[in-house]
C-alpha cells in the first residue's frame, strides 16, 4: 500500500507527464523571492523539451493524439484531433457526457484481402547464439541486442487475465443500424479508476510541492526557476463562485508564460491582462469532492524550464442546498446527418443536467413508426430509431425538462437529410474491385461505433462496397480496451471484426504499443514491471482475435521529429529494446500475422525519416520479426515531395520490408482546391502501385463527416457521402490510366 505522502508526490509527477509542450507569454511580476511552498519536489535534469511532437511541413501531425492536453494562453495548439471524441454511452455503458453522439470502430476480411500480406517471418526462429532475456532491458538505452529470446510470461500473470466479467453480452432491442450480424455491448457498469479519488486526509496534509522541470542546458545558479505567488489549495461550497488568482513570477525579472491542465468542466481560464490569469468556476452538486487543477509557469528565456503546481480544490455541499442555483437542462448536440431512404436511423439523445438530476426527455415530433428505448446503463440516454420511407427531410424537436422544476427546459433541433437510393450511386467500378486485380489492400479507418450513428447504415454499406481492408481507428487502443487491471472492454473491436467478416474485409489492428491513450493504471506501474505488462497486453489482445486480424501495428510513433527515440513510459523503462520485445511477443502470440511499425513524417526526406531507416536497420540486424513499415501520410493538397517518398519506399523495400500506407488524408488549406487534393491522392497511389513491396493503401476514414481534420475536408467523400474529385482520381489510377 502506498502511503498518502507517496501518493501525492506520484500524482504531482504524473500531472507533469501529462502536460503538452505548449507555451505562451505571461505578464510581469514584482517579487523576487520564491515562497517556501514552491520548494521543488523534484528537479529533472534530463528534460530538454524534445517531446513537443509538433508536425513539420509536408505531413501534418497524427490523428491518434486525442489525449486531453494543456492549452496555452495564446490559444496556440497542434493539429492533433481524433474522431475518438464520442458519447461512449452509445453502446458500452461508459457515457462521458460528450456533446455529440459520434462513435468509431472497425475490423473485417475480404476478397483479395490476404493477397498482399507477407506472413513469412525469416527471423522468427533464433539461432544457437540466441540470448535468453530473463532480466529487464535498460531504460533509455538506444541499443537493440540481436537474437533475443523472451523469457516465458509469468504464471500467475502480473495482472489478472480477462474473465467472464469482461465478456461482451448480446445487444438487444432497436438500438443500432446493424442487421447483418449480432451486435454486442460491454457489460453494464462504469469502470472507475479510484486512484484519482483524493481523501480528506490528503487534502488536510497541505499543498503539494512544486515540481521543477530543468533542461540539461539550464544552470539554476544563474537562472532561477519561475514560481507562483501565494498559490494554495482552496475550499468552496457548491453554488459559490471560486476565483483563483494565478500570478507567475520570475526571480530574474522576466515574464513567465503559463498554461493550465485539468481545467474543471464549466470553468473559465481568464487572462487578466496584467501578467496574471484567473480560474473562475461555480461548482455544482456533481462537483462535490476534491479535484486537482495544474498550472505550469515557463521561464521567459528557456520555455522548457518550468515550474508545475497542482492545486487541490475541495467542493462541499452547503448547509442549505436550496442556495445552489438550479440550472436548466440541456440536450446534447447531434450533428446534421445525411441518410438513405429505407435505412434504419438511430439517434442516441442525451438529456443532461448540470445539477446532477436526470431530466425528462420529450420528443415533440417522433417520425412515424419510431421506437423509443431507454439506454441499458445510462438513464440520461434515450435511443430513437426509425426508418424513413420517403426522401423528405426531418427536423426533430427535442425538449429536456428539469426533474425538479418542470418549467426549466432545454431544447434542441436535429436535422436529418433523407436522400433516395440513387443519390448514393457512384460511377464506374468499385475501388476494392479494382484494387483486388492489383493484389492491393485498399482500406480505411473505421469510425468507432458507426452502428450507433444516424447515418450508420449508409456509412457501413459504402465502406463495404469500396474497401477490402479496415483499420481499427480507436477500438483497440489500450485505454479503451483495458481501462483497469484485469478488466477489458472488447465489444467495440468484436463488433468491428463481425462487421468485417460479414462484408469480406480484412482487419488491420491499430495499435498495440503507443505512448499515448494509455490508462492511468499502466502509467503508474513500476518501470521494472512495464515489460511484463506490455507483453501480457499484447498476448491477450492478439490471441483473442487470432486470424480475424491478420495485420497489426505493433509499435506506433516511437520516434521524435529529429529521428531520436521518443521519451515514453516504454523507452524510459526499457530503452529501444521495448520495440524488439513488442515485436517478438506479437510474433510468439500471432505466428502468422503481419507485424508493422507505424509512424508519421517518415515518408519524405528529413531527420525523422533517417531515424526510421536507422531503426529498421537495427531491427533487421537484431533479427526482430518486423514485416513492414506503416507510413501514415497526413498530407496537405500542395504536397509535392513525391521523389523523396519514392526513395524512402525503396529504402524500406531494400531492407526486405513491406510498405503499408496506413493513414492517408489530404487537407485542403486556404487557397487550395479539390483538384489539388485529387492529384495528391492519385500520386501517392501511383507511388504505391509502382513499388512492388507496397501492399496496402489506406485512408484515415473516407467521409469528411467523421474526419479528425473535418475543417480541412481531407477525404474522398464529402459530409453527404457524395464523391469528390479525389475518388475519381483514385478510380482512374486503379484502372491503369
Amino acid at each position: 500500500m502506498t502511503s498518502p505522502t507517496g501518493l501525492t508526490t506520484l500524482r504531482a509527477a504524473l500531472a507533469v507527464l501529462c502536460l503538452v509542450a505548449l507555451t505562451a507569454c505571461g505578464g510581469s511580476g514584482t517579487s523576487d523571492t520564491p515562497p517556501t511552498d514552491d520548494a521543488p519536489a523534484t528537479e529533472d535534469g534530463n528534460n530538454d523539451g524534445s517531446d513537443a511532437g509538433n508536425a513539420t511541413s509536408g505531413e501534418s501531425g497524427t490523428p491518434d493524439d486525442n489525449q486531453d492536453g494543456a492549452v496555452a494562453d495564446s490559444g496556440a495548439g497542434t493539429d492533433d484531433g481524433s474522431t475518438d471524441d464520442t458519447v461512449d454511452g452509445a453502446g458500452d455503458g461508459s457515457a462521458d457526457g460528450s456533446d455529440d453522439s459520434a462513435g468509431s470502430d472497425d475490423d473485417a476480411v475480404d476478397d483479395g484481402a490476404g493477397d498482399g500480406v507477407n506472413n513469412d517471418d525469416e527471423s522468427e526462429n533464433s539461432d544457437e547464439n540466441a540470448e535468453l532475456v530473463d532480466s529487464p532491458s535498460t531504460g533509455g538505452s538506444t541499443t537493440i541486442r540481436a537474437n533475443r529470446v523472451l523469457a516465458p510470461l509469468p504464471s500467475p500473470s502480473l495482472t489478472p487475465a480477462p474473465g467472464s466479467d469482461s465478456e461482451p453480452v448480446r445487444s438487444t432491442g432497436p438500438v443500432s443500424t446493424v442487421d447483418e450480424f449480432f451486435l454486442v455491448r460491454n457489460p453494464a457498469g462504469e469502470l472507475i479508476d479510484t486512484y484519482d479519488i483524493i481523501t480528506d486526509e490528503e487534502f488536510a496534509a497541505g499543498p503539494l510541492p512544486a515540481v521543477i522541470e530543468t533542461p540539461a542546458s539550464v544552470d539554476p545558479a544563474t537562472n532561477a526557476p519561475p514560481y507562483f505567488d501565494n498559490l494554495n489549495d482552496v475550499e468552496v461550497f457548491a453554488g459559490q463562485q471560486l476565483t483563483l488568482l494565478l500570478r507567475p513570477l520570475d526571480p530574474d525579472g522576466g515574464v513567465p508564460g503559463l498554461f493550465p491542465y485539468d481545467v474543471p468542466t464549466g470553468a473559465q481560464y481568464v487572462d487578466n491582462f496584467d501578467g496574471t490569469r484567473s480560474l473562475i468556476w461555480s461548482p455544482l452538486q456533481p462537483d462535490v469532492g476534491i479535484r486537482e487543477f495544474t498550472i505550469t509557469a515557463t521561464d521567459p528565456l528557456e520555455p522548457y524550464y518550468r515550474t508545475v503546481r497542482t492545486v487541490r480544490i475541495k467542493v462541499s455541499m452547503p448547509s442549505d442546498p436550496s442556495t445552489i442555483v438550479n440550472l436548466a437542462p440541456v440536450v446534447n448536440l447531434i450533428r446534421p446527418a445525411t441518410v438513405r431512404v429505407n435505412d434504419p436511423v438511430v439517434l442516441y439523445i442525451k438529456a443532461d443536467d448540470q445539477n446532477g438530476t436526470v431530466p425528462v426527455l420529450e420528443i415533440v415530433n417522433p417520425p412515424p413508426g419510431a421506437t423509443i428505448t431507454p439506454h441499458y446503463d445510462d438513464p440520461k440516454f434515450t435511443i430513437l430509431r426509425f426508418i424513413p420511407t420517403t426522401d423528405e427531410n426531418i427536423n426533430l424537436e427535442l425538449i429536456a425538462r428539469d426533474e425538479i422544476d418542470a418549467s426549466l427546459t432545454g431544447t434542441s433541433t436535429v436535422y436529418i437529410e433523407v436522400l433516395d437510393e440513387n443519390s448514393f450511386v457512384r460511377p464506374g467500378s468499385r475501388l476494392r474491385e479494382l484494387a483486388a486485380t492489383r493484389d492491393l489492400l485498399f482500406g480505411y479507418a473505421s469510425l468507432l461505433q458507426f452502428y450507433h450513428q444516424p447515418d450508420g447504415a449508409v456509412y457501413a454499406d459504402i465502406a463495404a462496397e469500396e474497401f477490402n481492408f479496415v483499420s481499427t481507428e480507436n477500438s483497440l487502443k489500450w485505454d479503451r480496451l483495458n481501462p483497469l487491471p484485469g478488466k477489458y472492454r472488447w465489444a467495440e473491436a468484436d463488433n468491428l471484426v463481425s462487421h468485417a467478416k460479414a462484408r469480406r474485409q480484412a482487419v488491420h489492428g491499430h495499435t498495440l504499443i503507443w505512448h499515448r491513450q494509455l490508462p492511468g493504471w499502466i502509467q503508474r506501474t513500476e518501470p521494472a514491471e512495464r515489460e511484463t505488462h506490455m507483453r501480457e497486453f499484447i498476448d491477450r489482445v492478439v490471441t483473442r482475435f487470432g486470424d480475424d486480424i491478420p495485420v497489426w501495428d505493433v509499435v506506433n510513433e516511437a520516434l521524435e521529429e529529429d529521428g531520436t527515440f521518443r521519451s515514453s513510459i516504454w523507452f524510459d523503462s526499457m530503452g529501444a529494446e521495448f520495440i524488439d520485445t513488442a515485436f517478438r511477443q506479437a510474433r510468439a502470440s500471432a505466428p502468422d500475422a503481419t507485424l508493422i511499425y507505424n509512424d508519421y513524417d517518415v515518408s519524405f526526406a528529413g531527420p525523422k525519416a533517417d531515424g526510421l531507416l536507422a531503426l529498421m536497420q537495427s531491427l533487421k540486424d537484431a533479427n526482430t520479426p518486423v514485416d513492414g513499415v506503416g507510413f501514415q501520410m497526413h498530407l496537405d493538397a500542395d504536397f509535392d515531395r513525391y521523389d523523396e517518398v519514392a526513395r524512402n519506399f525503396q529504402a524500406v523495400a531494400d531492407m526486405d520490408l513491406d510498405i503499408y500506407i496506413t493513414e492517408l488524408d489530404v487537407s485542403i488549406r486556404d487557397g487550395q482546391t479539390e483538384e489539388q487534393q485529387a492529384y495528391v491522392f492519385a500520386q501517392v497511389l501511383s507511388l504505391c502501385l509502382d513499388q512492388p513491396r507496397c501492399k496496402a493503401y489506406q485512408t484515415w476514414g473516407f467521409t469528411d463527416m467523421y474526419s479528425w481534420r473535418v475543417d480541412y475536408r481531407p477525404l474522398i467523400m464529402d459530409n453527404r457521402y457524395q464523391i469528390k474529385p479525389a475518388y475519381l482520381s483514385i478510380q482512374n489510377r486503379l484502372l491503369g490510366n
